[in-house]
């Protein structure tokens, strides 16, 4: 009977408390609750995109070195989008083509290095630059490239991204027209595809071993 009162001594206090004391009499601490390896991490959340629909119209405006769009608030007080096509300068050299120019208002704080093109024709991406001073992202592109073919032949909106904000637009007849206004002559651009060719032809053969050189 003495034992089975000894056995149960320890199982009574530990119903009794969340501490056990030892032989001494010092109180043993109650162990951890073991760590679980299950919790969930929180989320880290993408920052959302701010979509503006810009409420404007279109409008031919004076440029120095070419013909221009702008698209302008309503109240006419601020350009949010504008094309350019730009021609070469003075220092640009014999058979400088012309180029394309966008730019969009932004004032957020991080910096963009391009300019998202969305549009029904397809998707493009202008490399650019920002403009602290103006408030505003540029970028120049080619006439003929993807970003080109998209605006020329999308239809109902466009949408223009920057970081993380983005502006719709609806798309106007003029915008086509002053790219294919800017782009070169087909016959002129035949003769530099065949000038290219030709000058291809004359290296490969300059470089071949059995013509001694």
């Amino acid at each position: 009977m003495r034992h089975l009162l000894l056995f149960a001594a320890p199982l009574a206090l530990v119903a009794c408390g969340s501490e056990v004391s030892q032989t001494g009499g010092d109180t043993m601490p109650a162990p951890s609750p073991i760590a679980s390896s299950d919790k969930e991490k929180p989320e880290t959340k993408q920052p959302e995109r701010q979509v503006t629909q810009a409420a404007g119209s279109w409008a031919d405006a004076d440029a120095t070195s070419g013909e221009r769009l702008e698209f302008v608030s309503e109240d006419g007080e601020t350009v949010l989008v504008s094309l350019t096509c730009q021609k070469p300068d003075a220092f640009a050299g014999e058979g400088a083509a012309n180029a394309l120019v966008m730019r969009r208002v932004y004032s957020d704080d991080e910096a963009p290095n391009q300019i998202g093109l969305l549009t029904s024709a397809g998707n493009a991406a202008i490399p650019a630059q920002l403009d602290e001073d103006a408030g505003e992202v540029s970028g120049v592109f080619d006439t003929r490239s993807q970003a080109a073919r998209a605006l020329a032949n999308g239809a109902g909106d466009l949408r223009l991204v920057v970081a993380q904000s983005e502006y719709v637009v609806p798309t106007d007849e003029r915008i086509e027209a002053l790219i294919e206004s800017c782009r070169p002559p087909i016959e002129t651009s035949l003769e530099a595809e065949d000038a290219s060719d030709a000058e291809d032809a004359e290296m490969e053969e300059s470089e071949d071993p059995a013509t001694g050189s």
